[in-house]
């Protein structure tokens, strides 16, 4: 099937009308019409039903909008990652959550290429949600999150547990800071302390949020390895009586993409996992 007929189809949907996807893709709207009617052919099935207000889904239209996301993603990353480079005839694919890219992910890249030379490496950061779905297209081999979902085809282990610790700026403690780490901690966070629930300042990055305590002042939850070096040498201290969270990190990858080069990258990150590295450096 020409992809273009998947993309056109998800491109009606997002805009509601032919002649919004027609707009977007710079093409005439005979030309979506022409493209939606030959996909239907193919199918066999009506997807959409025009009328005055736009278009709306059938049945089998709501059946079809996740087979043309996953066609119109695997294509796209095929097109990114063919051909491989000279001099290269394999290729590993990794990811992590944004919080994970530095330095774990950063890391790993770097002793894969002393270790496995003979491989090309990608690497990709996103949200965790979306690492799940590229996983479970083959796009990604392995990747590196916080909150793992367990779906069919999907190996999961818990890599290692950090802990989130309130901490202050010795010099200037106030405000408090609410870093949000996750739907998880969220629940937690509100439950143990509800008056910090709804805070002034707010941040949805934990490294960005530092950069503003250290340098501004305050106080929030942060990675056990990350505050370690600042809690050492006085920069900031422990909050008194503050509720600890538990915040592991998952290793996830596809079994179907299962193989000796793959292990061999898992034993390299695991023994990055166990190592005593400073994360302040990264933060």
């Amino acid at each position: 099937m020409d992809i273009d007929l998947a993309r056109t189809f998800l491109e009606i949907v997002r805009g509601g009308s032919l002649a919004a996807a027609a707009e977007r893709l710079h093409v005439t709207q005979t030309a979506v019409s022409a493209r939606l009617h030959s996909l239907e052919s193919q199918l066999g099935c009506r997807l959409l039903v025009r009328n005055r207000a736009g278009t709306r889904l059938t049945a089998d239209g709501e059946r079809f909008v996740g087979y043309a996301n996953r066609l119109v993603q695997t294509w796209e990353a095929a097109r990114r990652d063919l051909p491989l480079p000279d001099g290269y005839d394999k290729l590993l694919t990794l990811g992590a959550d944004v919080s994970l890219s530095s330095p774990l992910l950063l890391a790993w890249v770097q002793r894969l290429r002393q270790a496995i030379p003979s491989h090309a490496v990608r690497s990709e950061v996103a949200a965790g949600d979306l690492l799940h779905k590229r996983l479970d297209l083959g796009v990604l081999d392995a990747a590196l999150v916080y909150q793992p979902e367990y779906w069919p085809g999907l190996q999961v282990e818990q890599l290692l547990e950090e802990k989130l610790i309130q901490v202050a700026l010795q010099a200037n403690p106030e405000p408090y800071i609410y870093v949000d780490w996750g739907e998880a901690f969220r629940r937690q966070h509100d439950a143990a302390l509800p008056e910090l629930a709804r805070a002034a300042l707010y941040f949805s990055l934990g490294p960005l949020a530092l950069q503003y305590l250290l340098q501004e002042g305050g106080r929030g939850y942060f990675r056990t390895r990350v505050v370690q070096r600042y809690l050492d040498e006085g920069v900031l201290r422990r909050v008194e009586k503050a509720p600890e969270f538990t915040y592991p990190v998952y290793l996830v990858y596809s079994r179907a993409k299962d193989s000796p080069v793959l292990q061999r990258a898992l034993e390299l990150l695991r023994g990055l996992a166990v190592e005593r590295t400073d994360w302040s450096r990264y933060r």
